[in-house]
């Protein structure tokens, strides 16, 4: 018994100067206009009064802006959405937000790299980042089986390349004492600025193996993990009684000709809502896409830059509040074109 204390008491003394070590080095080191940290403060001071989430990647927190569809649709929601978000992590991130909140209404901004990409490490490593409670966190991590992200996930030491770097901990730490935030963060999740227009200088020649689609290979192209927490976020929609939209964002036309065969995607997307019990916009399709979002609403090839986020929010709206949405979008790429 004096044996297993002596040791406890070792353990206990060595996990605390860990975590006293991780506090100082994330203090010290984690960015100050890091995004995260706001939106986990912004998602406490809301609890229980949230109804409506957006969830996906970059291409998701750069469109769906809460402030401004909440004044418009009498909504009081949150953007959820991380970089590179696998679907695993939406899931977490959804569970963790309908415990504490009376959430009536999920939307998923579904794109092919949701669906198909390998998502790298710290893609998952940036949902974890963004869960708040310890509770969801441990569940989440749990479920990964992954050892390298549950390592980089609860040792932020391993993510810093340098500890001698005296000038960036001291314009980090001069910031987070003088309590500054960043610009770049539209509140409730919303993450745009305006930056410069694409002008064609950043695509690749090709689109990636993510952003093509098939339509002799169809589902087999979707990695399984997507499908299986797709299931479970449309589940717990049904559980709950939530309504569930799939929201498939415009982009660049040189992204979309880079697709291979885009009718048998969107095709594809409506057969995958019908299954999920989910409703579906896809805006590839809507009728004023290539009148409204030119290359002018994007940075890149399909990432939003502001200008183009405040078009789509107003469009998103409209379709939102109107009694007939389906006929802001034709049916099918070949419509579309005709």
């Amino acid at each position: 018994m004096r044996n297993f204390r002596k040791v406890a008491a070792r353990v206990l003394v060595v996990f605390l100067v860990v975590c006293i070590f991780e506090g100082a080095v994330r203090y010290c080191y984690e960015p100050w206009n890091e995004w995260t940290s706001i939106s986990k403060q912004e998602r406490t001071e809301l609890k229980g009064t949230i109804d409506t989430l957006y969830c996906g990647t970059s291409l998701a927190y750069r469109a769906f802006n809460p402030v401004v569809l909440d004044e418009k649709l009498g909504t009081n929601s949150f953007n959820l959405s991380t970089a590179g978000q696998p679907l695993m992590g939406a899931y977490y991130l959804i569970r963790e937000s309908v415990e504490e909140n009376p959430v009536r209404r999920i939307y998923i901004g579904l794109s092919l790299p949701l669906l198909k990409s390998d998502h790298e490490d710290i893609s998952y490593v940036s949902a974890y980042e963004n869960l708040r409670t310890w509770k969801w966190r441990i569940r989440y991590l749990l479920a990964l089986h992954k050892e390298r992200i549950l390592v980089t996930s609860l040792l932020y030491s391993t993510r810093v390349d340098t500890y001698v770097d005296p000038q960036n901990v001291k314009k980090n730490l001069t910031n987070k004492l003088t309590n500054e935030t960043s610009g770049r963060y539209g509140r409730r999740g919303y993450r745009n600025n305006e930056g410069r227009p694409y002008a064609g200088g950043t695509a690749k020649k090709d689109n990636r193996a993510i952003d093509n689609w098939y339509a002799s290979l169809g589902e087999s192209q979707v990695q399984e993990e997507a499908l299986v927490y797709l299931d479970k976020i449309a589940d717990l929609c049904r559980e709950k009684d939530i309504e569930l939209t799939f929201v498939i964002l415009p982009a660049t036309q040189k992204y979309l000709d880079g697709i291979q065969d885009l009718d048998a995607l969107c095709a594809y997307y409506r057969e995958l809502a019908q299954r999920m019990d989910a409703r579906l916009y896809d805006f590839v399709l809507y009728k004023d896409r290539k009148e409204v979002f030119t290359d002018e609403a994007f940075k890149d090839w399909k990432h939003f830059r502001a200008l183009g986020g405040d078009a789509f929010n107003e469009i998103f709206a409209e379709v939102l509040a109107s009694d007939h949405p389906q006929d802001y979008f034709y049916s099918s790429v070949s419509e579309f074109e005709n």
